[in-house]
């Protein structure tokens, strides 16, 4: 099954995990997320300059929020957003699987789900609250 945003996240090799493809500046290890055609802003690095970098997937919660109405055609709705940080210390938004918000803290995971979409399945990026989760 194909990647809905293959620009963004690839399989893993494990199972249904994800990671997420950013970019790396080799001289401060800066990460920028996502690969750009732009390179990393915070330290002005050219994409070509820049490392090839894939992130772990693994996040943890800041902020939750249901969203009740959708705010595009074909929208799935409830649908819960996320303000997560990743292990590597990016901030970004996703969405979590499920219908009940996590409380903040509580660990993620990226992961491979299947997605309808006009034209057939693709695989796309969720992020699932891990066992033992806060």
């Amino acid at each position: 099954m194909e990647l809905r945003e293959p620009t963004l996240y690839a399989r893993s090799g494990t199972g249904e995990d994800a990671v997420l493809l950013a970019l790396r500046d080799p001289a401060t290890g800066d990460l920028a997320f996502p690969r750009t055609p732009y390179g990393i802003g915070a330290t002005g690095t050219p994409t070509e300059a820049a490392e090839q970098a894939e992130l772990s997937g693994r996040a943890e919660v800041l902020t939750c929020v249901t969203v009740h109405q959708p705010l595009s055609p074909g929208m799935q709705v409830p649908l819960l957003v996320a303000r997560l940080r990743l292990e590597e210390g990016i901030v970004l938004d996703g969405i979590i699987e499920g219908t009940e918000e996590p409380a903040p803290g509580t660990k993620v995971q990226a992961v491979l789900v299947p997605e309808e979409r006009e034209g057939g399945a693709v695989l796309g990026c969720r992020f699932r609250v891990t066992e033992g989760a806060a």
